[in-house]
């Protein structure tokens, strides 16, 4: 076998290529991961600086409790005066005659409403609102509130009578200081107290006033407030004319639809013809006020004819037939008054002038 004399090829003379610019694999190191970035440092909140209003408290604390040191001084002095416990008499006869002739004063306000009722329209109409809607709630949350306050004074009063009982403490002439104890006698007493119920009493107040506002201003409320009056003052007539024997099991179903009835027929008349429908209204209140309690004083004098009582008679046709008179002169008399925009002369005036006084602050509200 023959030799060959060719050698070997190298790695560096392939293809006729130096060896230096023999082709090596790149081989990519890996940078270092750098450490992740610490957040900036937060920096600290300012704090606000608050406004120290103890000072400015203390001086209308501390004069509270010494107007009512000044307040109580003064009550007792009055009642201890001779004159006092004659007055005292004097108005507890006075209320009791006038408690005895609570019927009367009712016929009264009755034949007021006929005559002049349009006059006191505000007061009318926000009477209306507060008793259908506001009264109950008023009148718990204002006695809630009252009682809370007597609680509070009894219990200062009986600190302070067995503070007296202590030894005395050395009066001092430092205004500063006479302020401070002042003050702190109030907040006592303000600790005491029940600052929900007051805060309560407030608000039902204030809706009370709202009400009265809108149902004064015209639109829904004085609607809502008319028909609801009316449906209920023909309603309890009108039952008494309609029979439903034989249909005492679905009464309450026919009661619902005379209810929807006279609720389309009233607040149709309450929009369209809101002077009639306020008119009728108040007539319809003032006549209700005069069968009713008329009757009543007509009883205690036994001139009802017949001698029946004041509600068989009431329920009589004779007696629909005077509440149908009065309701039908007064709503013409005061539909007169309404549209032409009629007063009333002094001497009237002077004689409502509480109800006067009434009209004119309700107006404002």
């Amino acid at each position: 076998m023959a030799e060959t004399n060719e050698s070997p090829v190298k790695p560096g003379e392939d293809y006729g290529l130096p060896e230096a610019e023999k082709e090596e694999p790149t081989i990519e190191k890996e940078e270092p991961k750098k450490a992740p970035e610490a957040p900036p440092a937060k920096k600290p909140a300012v704090d606000v600086k608050k406004i120290n209003v103890a000072p400015a408290v203390t001086v209308p604390l501390a004069l509270a409790n010494q107007g009512g040191k000044v307040l109580a001084e003064g009550l007792q002095k009055v009642q201890e005066h001779p004159q006092y416990r004659k007055v005292s008499d004097m108005k507890d006869e006075f209320v009791a005659k006038i408690g005895g002739k609570s019927d009367l004063l009712l016929l009264v306000l009755g034949f007021v409403l006929i005559f002049h009722g349009a006059q006191f329209k505000n007061i009318f109409l926000c009477s209306q609102v507060i008793m259908a809607f506001c009264f109950s709630r008023v009148k718990a949350s204002t006695l809630s509130a009252i009682d809370d306050i007597k609680t509070a004074l009894a219990k200062m009063s009986s600190d302070t009578k067995a503070d007296a009982k202590k030894e005395p403490k050395p009066y001092t002439q430092d205004k500063q200081t006479k302020m401070k104890e002042d003050a702190a006698t109030t907040k006592k007493l303000l600790k005491v107290l029940d600052e929900k119920k007051l805060e309560q009493c407030i608000f039902e107040l204030c809706v009370a006033g709202c009400a009265c506002h809108l149902v004064m201003q015209g639109g829904l409320a004085k609607v809502i407030v008319v028909a609801r009056t009316l449906v209920k003052g023909f309603k309890e007539k009108i039952d008494t004319l309609l029979d439903f024997s034989g249909l005492e099991d679905v009464k309450a179903w026919t009661d619902i639809a005379l209810s929807f009835i006279l609720y389309v027929f009233f607040g149709g008349m309450a929009v369209m013809l809101s002077s009639l429908a306020l008119a009728l209204n108040i007539a319809m209140v003032g006549a209700q006020l005069v069968t009713n309690y008329g009757l009543r004083v007509l009883e205690g004098k036994g001139k009802i004819p017949g001698g029946v009582s004041a509600e068989d008679f009431k329920k009589s046709v004779t007696g629909l037939a005077a509440l149908g008179g009065l309701t039908a002169f007064g709503t013409l008399w005061q539909l007169w008054a309404l549209m032409a925009g009629s007063g009333m002369g002094w001497y009237f005036k002077v004689l409502y002038f509480p109800a006067v006084f009434a009209e004119g602050f309700v107006s404002f509200l």
